[in-house]
């Protein structure tokens, strides 16, 4: 900082400058510095039309209070060191960068039976409906498998097992999960029969050739499972529509009747 700005910084805020009065033992005098001549420049008069100059010269000029000094001269000070406070500093925003969103997946929802020792019946449902979808799955198996069969309430499942940690689930993540706890089902009954009720749901646990196709395309198809233990063997499932979708439109039940007859 210039020596001469320096002073009248210090000078505007009340600050007396120390000067020693004895010179300590082994320490070199002091030496004043030359202080730099400075003109100052005469203020640029603002352009004032001439009626505006007449009134304003005509006006008594206005009484400053004394507690103002010191701002007008910590405001010299600002305007010699080139900082202006008519301008405040502008600050750029911080373009932070945001995570991007992932994509939102929809919570799967199955039924889980075993009516028989040779059977495995999977359906993907909607939780609030209260449809009576075991009530339908009951006879649909009396008619097309055994009439001795008995369907239970099923066990529920879902996939991601919270909504807590859905939004850190991508939709590998859901596939890989629904083929591991599948295929350890699976194990359990290896000469079972698969059905899978529900083709929206079906693409997470089929072979990645056959996910490829849209739901509808695989309706009424026997298809390859994707299971974890590649040892076991390709597994395939009959993929039919949902027991809610033949609750809401029976004319499904009637094409369900010739598939279940053709793939034995």
């Amino acid at each position: 900082m210039d020596e001469l700005q320096r002073q009248r910084y210090l000078s505007a805020l009340g600050i007396e400058t120390f000067v020693p009065r004895l010179v300590l033992p082994w320490a070199k005098p002091s030496v004043p510095c030359e202080l730099p001549q400075v003109t100052q420049a005469p203020a640029p008069q603002a352009l004032v039309s001439a009626p505006k100059q007449a009134a304003a010269s005509q006006a008594p000029a206005p009484q400053k209070a004394s507690g103002t000094a010191g701002a007008e001269a910590v405001g010299q000070v600002l305007r010699d060191m080139g900082v202006s406070k008519s301008e405040p500093v502008r600050k750029e925003p911080l373009k932070a960068a945001l995570p991007k969103r992932r994509e939102a997946l929809e919570t799967i929802h199955l039924h889980l039976w075993r009516p028989a020792e040779d059977l495995i019946v999977l359906d993907h449902y909607q939780p609030g409906t209260a449809l009576p979808s075991d009530k339908l799955l009951h006879n649909i198996l009396k008619l097309l498998w055994r009439p001795d069969v008995q369907v239970n309430a099923g066990e529920a499942v879902r996939c991601p097992i919270s909504d807590k940690v859905a939004n850190l689930y991508t939709r590998e993540d859901m596939q890989l999960e629904l083929q591991a706890w599948f295929s350890e089902e699976l194990q359990k009954t290896p000469e079972a029969h698969v059905w899978l009720f529900g083709a929206e749901a079906a693409k997470f646990l089929l072979q990645p050739d056959a996910a490829k196709e849209t739901p509808d395309a695989y309706h009424f198809k026997r298809l390859p499972l994707a299971t974890a233990d590649k040892a076991s063997g390709t597994r395939e499932a009959l993929v039919l529509p949902s027991l809610t979708e033949m609750l809401n439109t029976p004319e499904l039940k009637t094409k369900l009747w010739t598939t279940v007859h053709d793939n034995g």
